[in-house]
């Protein structure tokens, strides 16, 4: 193995005789091979400690191993031929390494450092390197085993303990060492801190009570957040306390008990309901686990506890026991199903009603066992919409049971939500109606059998209540008279009789009123004043307890036939006109109840360019121009299906192709039954006025435009507005301020060039005093009276304090000159490379009066905490102009805080637990992304400055309008509202950069304000 080294020169220039150089070779050869076995690299190499400027170390021999380590040859670094040890230190290291070398030379002690190198692929190694140096005595030369103890002291770092090097009277000439690779080691360190703090976030923030006690005394050592809610006590009360100290004697007993027992048995003791008193919190039960925790030589040691709050579910499981009871137990049918509608449970009931048990539908969907041809299909559509919807459903639905046989129920179907809005399933409760169903029906084929019965008669009929007031008349009643059966109700017998037949008909109802019954020859007076004949078959009619109750009358019409026969034809062709007047002036189509065209009427063939013949027979899928979606379809059927009449308006396509839009009536025509078994459909052509309709939707569309373009003009104009006199006062505020700076600038500098000379004039005097009180120790009597009478030691004590403090004044006026020039900035209309620091400072010395404590204020804090920055192309008056109006803001809000008490509190707060006024300026860069994440290798592209307090922060309503012209929330005449609108236009518009505001009630607030450093 080859080893780089230039320690054969020392033996050059016949220092030494042959022979001692044979021996040394021959040894150094020996000692070159066991450095090449040691798992490092050993060096050697001079130092230069040039003062406080560290270290300088030249490497003269270094091992190859140094190549595994690092990457390079070990002969790039010998007398730095390539390149220097110290080049591949990592920049953030190399300074502290540097020190500690110089520290071990200067006090002649070893050293140990482990530091980062940048190896020749890029990537970071850690190493660890340990050395010391090698000493020579001042007054003695070498002996003649120089060589070898030479080669000795080389490994000297490697095999030998550290130790002083040597006396004060040694120099150090050499440093050896050894260098080795400890980046696993790093690695695995940084990996295990990681996972033991995950593993306490982990344990802290578990949803379960975690505790620890240790086996002597049973205090507690170990408190997590969970113990805090379940017990009441917080980590500060309990920690070092034990049961005793917190609980009842009882309690704290029965718990130390059951400690010893667990330790007496060594294993885990799991309890899974335990009661117990908790003085803040009540009676809990608790589902315990305690395991036993002992050292190397099996003594008790912990003991860890992990307890659970289940008193809520205790209570929840007995309250679903009971609503089990109740539901399994219930007359109705109750269904729980999943979210996919498949069964889960079912009840008795539901047994009972269908006769199908829970194993039979465990899996199944309701629908696919329990619907049949008889169920209705638009209750089937609407129950799976419901479904599918997740919404609730209730109807009445005709099922089948196991045996086939047909029943109805009413059906009750609710969702079941989880507490993160996920549907669970359904829960469905059925109800038999099948006897009321069928009841029902029965009832209303009876009504609708005499109804149709007493509609169809020939002769009228008519009833009236115990006051002879009309309840009930048939249609041939109310045509007998010429009113319509609406308008006859609710009026008296009387009003359709004469005066002259009046006291007869007083004289019938008087005999009703006695239970006669008879049949006899009335006139009554039609609504056109015309008379009636008609015979009268009266039945009286009397209630369960026998009370008369009203009058049964059957009328026959007894008119001349001829007559009526005449007034027939006239209604006949009355209603032929009618009809006409409906084909002349609406579009009229008939359909049967599957919707297939029966008539239609001129107008429809007309319009729609088909001739009677080619609709006929067909349904009006012919005229469907594809405009209404299938729903639409469905719910008009669905309408008029249930003998509902259906308006609305159809767009329908011509023979030729034109579209068309029609205004449609339906109306249904109901059978006996109350089914719909034909349509007629009327329609009005309204395609000019639906043209007309959407020319005006367009013109509003562009007209809203055109409003929202003017809109953001006027915006524009006003935010152009802000910036325009916001400038203007920033420009004569700027003016004022350097002219102000100029004007101060001139005397303060006069003043402040003098002080130095008079400081040197006095300094003259005074050597000139002090010689002449050494020259002439003994003066005059008129002298020594003067050197009292002016106090000559005081003077000369205090004017050189005076010159002092003129100066101190002198520089804080030049200070304060400058700040007031780099505020206003009115050199600097175009961007520049400026340092921002400087306006952050100038800024902060104008604001300075209000950081002060003033009566009823205190003083505010102020933090800064200023990172290395780049010089930034900027605008920086603008920039000046920003900082002055967020800081001022953030001093506004301390000292609104101050006033009502009201401070940023918890962790989330951007200054968390600061109990005074704090303002906190923070600056920083941003990089570039890189393939080194390494800040220092990569490229600023940004930089950050982040303003923040611990006032009361900023409402959500007021944060949203935060950055809008005008808006403020302070007092008339105490804030325009254009200064974050201003900030915001200078850091984004002018700057391409970001003004972000982070802040929430009782958070405080922060503005982050990001610059680029340079702009394209």
């Amino acid at each position: 193995m080859q080893i780089s080294s230039n320690s054969s020169k020392k033996f050059k220039n016949g220092d030494r005789p042959h022979e001692d150089s044979s021996s040394l070779l021959s040894s150094e050869e020996r000692y070159k091979n066991l450095v090449a076995n040691i798992p490092g690299a050993v060096y050697r190499c001079t130092c230069d400690c040039p003062g406080d400027a560290g270290s300088m170390r030249t490497m003269v021999f270094l091992s190859e191993a140094i190549q595994e380590i690092s990457g390079y040859p070990s002969s790039d670094f010998i007398n730095d031929r390539v390149r220097s040890f110290a080049s591949i230190i990592h920049p953030q290291d190399s300074k502290n390494v540097d020190a500690a070398v110089a520290k071990s030379v200067a006090t002649r002690t070893p050293y140990i450092l482990e530091y980062r190198i940048v190896r020749a692929d890029g990537e970071i190694s850690w190493v660890y390197e340990k050395g010391q140096g090698v000493c020579c005595e001042a007054d003695e030369t070498r002996g003649r085993q120089e060589g070898q103890a030479e080669i000795e002291e080389l490994l000297s770092a490697v095999v030998s303990p550290i130790s002083p090097i040597a006396n004060s009277l040694s120099s150090v000439i050499y440093l050896d060492g050894v260098i080795l690779d400890i980046t696993e080691r790093k690695r695995a360190e940084e990996k295990l801190r990681k996972t033991q703090d995950f593993l306490n976030a982990v344990l802290q923030n578990l949803p379960v009570s975690v505790f620890i006690k240790d086996a002597v005394e049973q205090r507690f050592i170990y408190w997590n957040t969970a113990s805090e809610e379940l017990f009441g006590y917080s980590r500060d009360e309990v920690l070092g306390n034990n049961a005793a100290d917190l609980l009842e004697a009882e309690q704290a007993n029965y718990l130390q008990v059951q400690d010893l027992e667990v330790f007496a048995t060594g294993k885990e003791v799991d309890l899974p309901e335990e009661t117990i008193q908790l003085p803040r919190r009540g009676k809990r039960i608790l589902h315990t686990k305690k395991v036993p925790l002992f050292d190397d030589s099996g003594a008790p040691k912990y003991i860890l506890a992990i307890a659970q709050d289940i008193t809520e579910s205790k209570k929840t499981e007995t309250e679903l026991s009971r609503l089990a009871l109740v539901a399994q137990k219930t007359q109705n049918g109750v269904i729980i199903t999943d979210a996919e509608g498949c069964i889960e449970w079912v009840n008795e009931g539901f047994t009972r009603i269908s006769g199908y048990v829970l194993a039979e539908m465990l899996g199944q969907k309701p629908g696919d066992v329990l619907q049949g041809p008889q169920t209705d299909p638009v209750t089937i559509a609407q129950l799976r919409s419901a479904l599918t919807a997740g919404e609730p459903f209730n109807h009445e639905i005709y099922n089948y049971r196991k045996d086939g046989k047909g029943y109805w129920v009413a059906l009750s179907i609710a969702p079941i939500y989880q507490e993160n809005g996920e549907l669970e399933g359904f829960i469905a409760v059925q109800t038999d109606i099948t006897d009321r169903k069928q009841a029902t029906e029965s009832v209303r084929e009876s009504e609708s059998y005499y109804r149709c019965i007493v509609e169809t008669a020939s002769e009228g009929v008519w009833m009236f209540d115990a006051d002879s007031t009309t309840t009930f008349a048939n249609s041939r009643m109310a045509q007998m008279l010429g009113y319509t059966v609406e308008e006859m109700l609710g009026r008296s017998l009387f009003e359709f009789i004469d005066d002259e037949a009046r006291e007869i008909a007083e004289s019938y109802v008087q005999r009703r009123r006695q239970g006669i019954r008879e049949r006899h020859d009335f006139q009554f007076t039609r609504s056109d004043g015309s008379h009636l004949w008609a015979i009268v078959s009266a039945t009286p009619m009397f209630d369960a307890e026998g009370e008369f109750s009203g009058v049964l009358r059957m009328i026959t019409d007894i008119s001349d036939r001829k007559q009526a026969e005449a007034e027939l034809r006239q209604t006949l062709q009355e209603l032929e006109f009618e009809k006409f007047a409906l084909d002349q002036s609406a579009i009229v189509s008939n359909t049967d109840e599957f919707g297939v065209i029966t008539y239609v009427n001129d107008q429809f063939s007309e319009l729609l360019k088909y001739s009677r013949e080619e609709l006929i027979g067909k349904t009006h899928k012919l005229v469907n121009s594809g405009y209404h979606p299938a729903d639409f379809f469905k719910q008009l059927w669905s309408t008029i299906r249930q003998g509902n009449v259906w308006r609305g308006e159809i767009k329908n396509q011509a023979k030729d192709g034109k579209l068309l839009w029609l205004d449609t009536t339906i109306v249904p025509f109901l059978n006996s039954r109350g089914e719909p078994h034909q349509y007629v459909a009327i329609r009005k052509d309204i395609t000019d006025r639906k043209q007309a309709e959407e020319a005006v939707r367009l013109s509003e569309s562009q007209l809203r435009t055109k409003n929202q373009e003017l809109a953001k003009a006027l915006r524009d104009v006003h935010k152009t507005q802000s910036m325009m006199v916001q400038n203007e006062k920033m420009v004569s505020l700027g003016q004022l301020v350097a002219g102000v700076a100029h004007e101060i600038n001139n005397p303060v500098s006069f003043i402040y060039g003098n002080v130095m000379h008079a400081d040197d004039y006095f300094q003259d005097l005074l050597r000139m005093l002090q010689l002449y009180q050494r020259e002439y120790p003994e003066p005059t009597e008129a002298i020594r009276e003067e050197i009292d009478d002016i106090d000559l030691i005081f003077l000369l004590k205090d004017l050189p304090k005076l010159l002092t403090s003129m100066k101190m004044g002198a520089e804080r006026i030049r200070q304060i000159v400058l700040s007031l020039k780099n505020f206003s900035r009115l050199d600097e209309a175009e961007q520049k490379q400026v340092d921002i620091h400087e306006g952050i400072e100038s800024t902060l010395l104008i604001l300075q009066h209000r950081f002060k404590e003033t009566a009823g204020h205190p003083k505010i804090v102020l933090l800064k905490e200023f990172g290395n920055l780049p010089r930034v192309q900027c605008y920086a008056g603008q920039l000046n102009q920003v900082f002055m109006n967020i800081i001022g803001n953030a001093i506004d809000a301390l000292e609104e805080a101050m006033e009502t008490g009201q401070w940023a509190e918890g962790e989330l707060a951007p200054i968390p637990y600061c109990p005074s006024p704090t303002l906190r300026i923070c600056t920083g860069v941003k990089y570039e992304q890189a393939a080194v994440s390494d800040d220092s290798i990569g490229h600023p592209s940004h930089i950050v400055i982040r303003i923040a307090d611990n006032g009361p922060g900023i409402p959500i309503e007021v944060h949203q309008r935060l950055f809008d012209p005008f808006f403020t929330t302070k007092e008339p005449g105490k804030g325009t509202g254009l200064g974050l609108s201003i900030s915001y236009q200078i850091v984004v518009e002018k700057h391409g950069g970001e003004l972000k505001c982070h802040s929430a009630p009782g958070q405080g607030t922060e503005f982050a304000i990001e610059i680029p450093v340079a702009r394209s």
